[in-house]
């Protein structure tokens, strides 16, 4: 059987990074354009940084995009590289259209004109639709994006439809609902939890400050997902699926798991932005931070994986407070 060669963009994130280990693990060449001085951190956790079927080449600007194509001409091309962050997204949309939606048009016409038998696997994300839905959220939910990331989201979501519709480019799209993992970057509240849970634990000191706690997510373990990706290339067709775990979990619930993953008891006291959380001493070891308050707080969007689950057969996901817990552990290790 012949080797399939993949390119990956975004090889250095969480969903990069996890994927290279899934097809390294199916002997996959690997092809990934990275900026210079990015980041090996993950790739150092899952010892892959230096896998000889991995092939770093220099990405620098647009034009580049083309030639590694045209030249690797890749079985199966994707495209994870994104600006993230939502909170973010609002101090610097011209940086987001630039990365989300501008790098996937010239991906979408490199594949066009140089590779045409490319596959391609694109992330996007529940940001794309509209916060007021109170059904859960599938493939033909309303999309309606509230901010520069969601929109510039949505933006790359109907490029790669209309090069699958107009020019008949492979493509299937993942529409990503919120998925954590131990290698979660530390700009990320599920991150930030987990850290500052252990520090409390081990060593004390001031407590966990965080924004509104009863913020709602459908949260889901990023490991389950990005081992599904390769498997949105070997449909027939192109299409579209909702990734999601279905069900929702506050900031403060997740606040509970991790304390309680490592038998750590809390109890909560006050209300609003009053609300803290105190240890058997009686020591503060939570307590909010207005600051922290994000704009659209209150979009708590299910995700309908109906469609996901029939297709590839899937029964159960990991449960919400093994992979919190996972989390916890990881980072009780490092520090």
């Amino acid at each position: 059987m012949q080797t399939q060669k993949a390119i990956i963009t975004g090889i250095s994130g969480q969903d990069g990074s996890l994927l290279a280990q899934h097809l390294l693990q199916r002997n996959y060449q690997i092809i990934a354009p990275v900026r210079e001085n990015y980041n090996t951190i993950n790739l150092q956790a899952l010892n892959i940084e230096s896998h000889k079927n991995i092939h770093f080449v220099a990405l620098q600007t647009l034009a580049d995009i083309n030639s590694i194509i045209l030249e690797y001409q890749p079985d199966e091309f994707y495209h994870l590289a994104a600006f993230s962050h939502v909170g973010q997204s609002h101090d610097n949309p011209q940086k987001v259209f630039e990365v989300n939606s501008n790098w996937t048009l010239k991906i979408l016409q490199a594949i066009k004109n140089s590779s045409p038998e490319t596959r391609l696997f694109f992330a996007s994300s529940c940001e794309i639709f509209d916060s007021n839905l109170s059904e859960d959220v599938d493939e033909n939910s309303p999309k309606k994006p509230s901010n520069p990331y969601g929109i510039s989201k949505l933006a790359a979501h109907n490029l790669v439809e209309y090069f699958r519709d107009r020019y008949d480019i492979y493509s299937s799209i993942a529409i990503l609902f919120n998925h954590e993992s131990e290698l979660r970057s530390d700009e990320f509240v599920s991150k930030k939890i987990c850290q500052e849970v252990v520090r409390i634990v081990k060593h004390g000191g001031k407590p966990l400050m965080l924004g509104n706690i009863n913020a709602k997510k459908d949260w889901g373990y990023a490991p389950d997902y990005v081992k599904l990706f390769p498997e949105l290339l070997k449909l027939p067709k192109g299409d579209d699926f909702v990734f999601a775990s279905g069900k929702l979990h506050s900031v403060k619930d997740m606040v509970e798991v991790a304390f309680a993953s490592l038998n750590y008891k809390i109890s909560w006291k006050g209300r609003d932005e009053n609300t803290i959380a105190i240890n058997s001493s009686g020591e503060t070891v939570v307590a909010i931070d207005t600051r922290f308050y994000r704009p659209m707080d209150n979009r708590y969007l299910i995700g309908n994986k109906e469609k996901l689950a029939k297709t590839f057969n899937i029964n159960l996901f990991t449960p919400y407070e093994k992979w919190v817990k996972n989390m916890v552990l990881f980072e009780y290790q490092k520090l």
